[in-house]
């Protein structure tokens, strides 16, 4: 793709993620229309070449009425371990198809490691992983159809799909208060399971994020394939803990308990059985279920062609 192609749309943008996103297109030059939905950070009105849109992606009518652009980067969606399956579908699945459309030159998905599965990995290669078949959240489930219908109904060059883990960084109101709030209630870091905390949690750095976006944007060499985002750096569930502790909580000693992985999935779902009864936004306590899988797998993949990605493009500058 050639640089005069300088128009983006990115989805989400008054989020976490797609805030970054937003800010790394504009401090390269790029007329990016930002498309909000309520809440509008401050830090987007004072980006240069940002135009902000409110508008909401679930409505056929109101997507049509956006302007096409060069670059499409959606990063909008519902990310939960909890929910109706019925707004799972709405939300990462029926946008992709509406959205896709508009992206004069390239369509980029933000989606999940998760559609690898929750399981324990070693270190594969991105061209050896296959999505999960035993689905067991709608949203690892609509995730892995949206990348179908790219796949199927995209031609080849006109896609590429980026695949983060759990993100954190500047920002991050999710991720890191989650944690904190479990160990503000709790004296215990729980370890479940035969890692006993020692597993690889697949962190992503938001900023890998962002130029994974940007840099899949002005470089056509992984057009059509997915690519996963992690950080290089290997760091374990109990690691993880051990930073939330120490920056949230400096004062308080976190015991280090080990349970087995049943009596962890018993009380996970309780409560997603609770939180799913009540239609609530967020679990009536931690972990859910799905977050017990999570936190006790090895959850190690290769992040090559990220590595590739950004190497490209620091040898162009």
């Amino acid at each position: 793709m050639q640089n005069s192609k300088k128009t983006v749309l990115i989805t989400g943008a008054g989020g976490f993620v797609g805030g970054h996103i937003a800010k790394l297109f504009d401090n390269n030059g790029w007329n990016v229309t930002a498309i909000v939905h309520k809440n509008i950070p401050k830090e987007l009105y004072k980006l240069p070449h940002t135009k902000l849109v409110q508008c909401d992606i679930t409505s056929p009518s109101e997507i049509s009425s956006l302007p096409k652009a060069d670059i499409i980067v959606h990063s909008a969606g519902l990310v939960s371990d909890i929910g109706c399956e019925e707004l799972f579908k709405k939300l990462n699945f029926e946008t992709v198809k509406n959205l896709a459309p508009l992206a004069k030159s390239k369509f980029i998905y933000i989606s999940t490691t998760d559609v690898y599965g929750i399981k324990d990995f070693n270190g594969e290669e991105e061209s050896a992983l296959d999505f999960e078949q035993k689905i067991i959240n709608p949203y690892q489930k609509y995730k892995i159809q949206s990348e179908r219908w790219l796949k199927n109904n995209l031609p080849q060059n006109n896609y590429v799909i980026l695949r983060p883990g759990a993100i954190y960084g500047e920002g991050d109101k999710t991720l890191e208060n989650r944690f904190a709030d479990f160990l503000d209630h709790s004296p215990f870091i729980i370890h479940f399971g035969k890692w006993k905390g020692k597993n690889r949690w697949p962190l992503t750095n938001v900023e890998n994020v962002a130029k994974a976006a940007y840099y899949a944007s002005i470089n056509d060499d992984f057009n059509g394939e997915a690519i996963t985002i992690i950080d290089e750096n290997k760091i374990s569930i109990d690691d993880f803990y051990q930073i939330i502790a120490k920056k949230y909580f400096p004062d308080k000693r976190h015991k280090t308990i080990y349970l087995p992985l049943w009596s962890g999935l018993i009380i996970g779902s309780l409560s997603t059985f609770l939180s799913n009864l009540f239609k609530l936004k967020k679990p009536v306590f931690d972990p859910t279920a799905y977050a017990i899988k999570h936190i006790s797998s090895n959850l190690d993949f290769s992040c090559n062609r990220l590595k590739t990605l950004l190497q490209k493009a620091q040898n162009k500058n």
